[in-house]
């Protein structure tokens, strides 16, 4: 056995510096003759992100080995356990917080009726009208808030709507705009100029209000219905207002850049201005957008009609009301504007997630949901990068279970097709999942969405309210799930405080799933299998290089979202109260906060995305920095498991 060597662990060749150490004999061991038998080499302790060792090299075989026992005895030099090699995991069942038990509430839930006994053949409106509705578009009966608001806006008034969601409220504005555009004589023509002006503060919005005016303008083709929105080149957008737009619907920003610099746009003869959506325009931060257009108008046109609406009223909203209207009458569908409506066959629950649980928790729910069920299921995260990460994670980790799921994503630095083409996908689909920012929480008609479940808590109960109205509407069965930290319980009682009730869902019945669709062992427990789950997806996200930055940059814009809640919801979502290391976990990241953040920073700092929150600057002299220490992760070794299927590529 001349010439042998053993090397017990390999040094990466790209270290120069540890090879050169390793060079240099440091122990020799001889026989009882004086022969060297043995040359032991030792490997310099370097400050290096991988993990090294040392080796033994040169181990030469003697005839005769009197003393060889004695060489084992003489034990390595310990190795420092961030260098070891074993995959170091944190434990998913271990250091847990306590769930807190919550304590129930008598709340009375305000019921609004949805539909009235009135007919859209009632109104007093063109026969053509009527009939696109009826026949076209199979409306018949009028829900309670069109049988209240469209006689009164018929008759001119201005008004400040409010109504739950799903309750049809663009019919509300839209049959009245087409019913006086139509009585005109003479006819309209295009090269007239916009008779309506109607501002939504999404793309998505904007196109599927100006979808529902192309259906109803089908009978009157000289009326004709336009839009504005970012995203497109404004080349072409003023080539369709040179051409003539009757009905503009748009967004704010886009058109005070038309108004103000576009001058074939007319609206010397507006009768209408509407602002859909208006406390969602106002939390979009367009406050200054919208008075400059209200201000332009005022200018150009002495008389309108103008028509506020929202699912919930606040006191921005009601100073909107005045800035744009001298006088309006308040169509209200509940006693108390204060108390919140949600739909009435809508179900409510929360589920109480320590921060490690949460991916596997999302992943087991969707893998139920819209998995075995073929639900179609709408998750809300908080930020953009969120979006990007959890939808190639959970798709990934599905693909490879064979679940098959439809994931699809939707945020605002998405191109403009790319957001128009996941939308109308979703719209279309039977079931699937949509992850996506509050950017489809307000106003978008997804239709028989059967699960909201908000893996990132909205900041006021009125956002939550906007988002769990994607589902339940128009008088179908919905469900909506929440996703909260045993810090963030308060949130519960503040929403009974508003009116809302909610059902508490054990964590049990969220996880137990995983053991029927995805164990690849029968008879596994669940504990094993979560544990198995989340391992994979570490896996995954460590050995691909893409995947661990896109985990990184998410991890670092919800630790700023966090950062960012508003003075009046800091008492239940406290950054004090976080744990990093624990919230690491949950975008599967085994590296320690501290050095996530100086990862995920670089990474952010060179993209051009906008966070959906908007970008705040964060003080380094907290008491507490925002991305931690070491101290924060808590890891444990682990034996690895078995032959791992959940390749990254």
């Amino acid at each position: 056995m001349d010439n042998l060597q053993l090397n017990i662990m390999s040094l990466k060749p790209d270290h120069s510096d540890v090879a050169k150490a390793a060079s240099k004999p440091v122990y020799v061991r001889k026989d009882n003759d004086g022969k060297i038998i043995a040359k032991k080499k030792k490997v310099k302790n370097l400050n290096c992100d991988t993990k090294t060792s040392f080796s033994f090299l040169n181990l030469l075989h003697a005839e005769n080995e009197p003393n060889r026992d004695s060489f084992a005895q003489e034990k390595p030099k310990r190795i420092p356990e961030k260098f070891n090699n074993k995959p170091i995991i944190s434990s998913l069942f271990h250091k847990n917080p306590e769930i807190p038990i919550m304590e129930t509430q008598d709340v009375t839930q305000v019921d609004e009726k949805l539909f009235s006994s009135s007919q859209f053949s009632d109104l007093a409106i063109h026969d053509y009208l009527k009939s696109t509705l009826e026949k076209d578009m199979g409306l018949e009966v009028m829900t309670e808030i069109q049988s209240k608001a469209i006689p009164e806006l018929l008759e001119k008034h201005n008004a400040c709507i409010q109504s739950q969601t799903g309750s049809g409220k663009t019919l509300v504005y839209a049959i009245p705009i087409i019913q006086e555009l139509q009585e005109i004589r003479p006819k309209i023509k295009r090269s007239d100029g916009v008779y309506a002006l109607i501002v939504l503060p999404t793309r998505e919005l904007v196109l599927q209000t100006y979808s529902w005016f192309q259906k109803l303008t089908k009978s009157f083709t000289w009326i004709v219905p336009g839009y504005l929105i970012g995203g497109e080149k404004k080349k072409s957008e003023k080539a369709r207002i040179r051409k003539g737009i009757n009905i503009l619907i748009s967004s704010p920003g886009r058109l005070k850049d038309h108004l103000l610099h576009t001058q074939s746009l007319n609206i010397s003869k507006l009768r209408f201005l509407i602002l859909d959506e208006a406390d969602r325009i106002l939390d979009e931060g367009y406050e200054r957008e919208i008075s400059d257009i209200i201000e332009h108008i005022d200018k150009v046109v002495s008389k309108r009609q103008t028509v506020l609406l929202s699912a919930t009223m606040s006191k921005k909203l009601k100073s909107l009301a005045f800035l744009s209207m001298k006088e309006s009458k308040n169509i209200l569908m509940s006693d108390a504007p204060e108390t919140l409506v949600v739909p009435t066959m809508l179900h409510q629950e929360f589920v109480i997630v320590p921060a490690k649980l949460r991916l596997v928790a999302l992943i087991s729910f969707l893998a139920e949901k819209s998995g075995l069920n073929s639900a179609k299921s709408l998750v809300f995260v908080a930020t953009q990068d969120m979006v990007d990460y959890y939808s190639e994670i959970v798709a990934m980790l599905l693909k490879a279970k064979d679940v098959n799921i439809d994931i699809s994503r939707l945020h605002g630095s998405m191109g403009q097709k790319d957001r128009c083409d996941v939308f109308k996908k979703f719209k279309n689909a039977k079931s699937g999942v949509l992850i996506c920012t509050d950017v489809a929480a307000r106003g978008l008609d997804l239709p028989k969405v059967d699960w909201v479940l908000q893996f990132s808590p909205p900041s006021t109960v009125e956002e939550y309210v906007h988002r769990v109205g994607r589902t339940a509407r128009v008088g179908l069965h919905g469900s909506a799930v929440i996703f909260l930290l045993p810090s963030e319980i308060g949130f519960v009682s503040r929403m009974n405080d508003k009116g809302i009730t909610l059902q508490e869902r054990p964590l049990q019945s969220i996880l137990a799933p995983l053991a029927l669709t995805l164990n690849d062992r029968l008879g596994l427990p669940m504990e094993k299998v979560a544990t198995e789950v989340q391992q994979l997806c570490e896996d995954c996200t460590m050995n691909s290089k893409e995947m661990h930055e896109l985990a990184s940059k998410a991890y670092v814009s919800f630790v700023r979202f966090y950062a960012t809640y508003p003075k009046e919801s800091r008492d239940i979502f406290s950054f004090q109260d976080l744990h990093l290391g624990h919230h690491a976990k949950s975008f599967s990241l085994r590296d320690p906060p501290k050095q996530i953040s100086s990862i995920g920073k670089n990474r952010n700092e060179t993209s051009k995305r906008k966070q959906s929150r908007g970008s705040s600057s964060y003080s380094t002299s907290k008491k507490r920095r925002i991305f931690g220490s070491e101290a924060d992760f808590d890891v444990v070794p682990v034996a690895p498991l078995p032959t791992n299927p959940f390749v990254c590529k």
